[in-house]
């Protein structure tokens, strides 16, 4: 799929992303096959701190996997977004599996209270990408937001790849992710530099 870059175009390309995805007719093989993928990816990097997202409209769902690799490594923090929509910013709050969630805007789940976090390494759910790194989300613009600067921070996307993009401008605001998982490959700045994760 490849949008021609005008907001209308983008606005339809997330319709149909996320069409595609609600529609996978094989999705606990490919949740799977990507949880996998997470996991040997966290096993190279060894992250303290760990941000992370509740799934909603068909986004692969990181938590099985993240509950499994924090049994593993009791040391390692997880962290949840919390969402200002007035502010239109993100910040991360500590949870950790099996503690309470309330629903959010956006009906978003999201922790019901916690402490600051600011996480090391970000788990970003993708509505689509470019193997370039570049990430379509929702539109709203709050995970760019809350990379500008935070340059610090490990990215890897989650996706599907039916919704690989291959045509996606550049905008301003937009903040290039270290890694894209999907079931079928890893992409990114970082693609190359971690072996034997494909």
């Amino acid at each position: 799929m490849s949008p021609k870059g005008d907001q209308n175009s983008r606005t339809e390309l997330r319709r149909q992303l996320i069409a595609a995805r609600q529609a996978l007719p094989d999705l606990a093989q490919r949740q799977a096959a990507l949880s996998a993928r997470l996991l040997n990816v966290l096993d190279a990097l060894e992250p303290d701190d760990i941000g992370a997202y509740c799934a909603i409209r068909g986004e692969f769902d990181p938590m099985p996997a993240l509950a499994a690799w924090l049994a593993r490594h009791p040391g390692s923090r997880l962290a949840l977004p919390q969402v200002d929509r007035a502010a239109r910013q993100l910040r991360f709050v500590s949870w950790a599996p099996g503690e309470p969630l309330r629903i959010g805007p956006y009906d978003i789940a999201e922790p019901a209270d916690g402490e600051p976090r600011e996480p090391t390494t970000l788990l970003v759910p993708c509505v689509g990408f470019a193997d370039v790194g570049l990430r379509l989300g929702y539109g709203g613009g709050y995970y760019d937001r809350y990379l500008a600067g935070r340059e610090e921070v490990y990215t890897i996307g989650l996706s599907y790849a039916c919704c690989e993009v291959h045509e996606l401008d550049l905008q301003p605001h937009d903040q290039l992710m270290d890694l894209v998982l999907t079931e079928d490959g890893v992409f990114g700045l970082d693609a190359l530099s971690l072996d034997g994760i494909d």
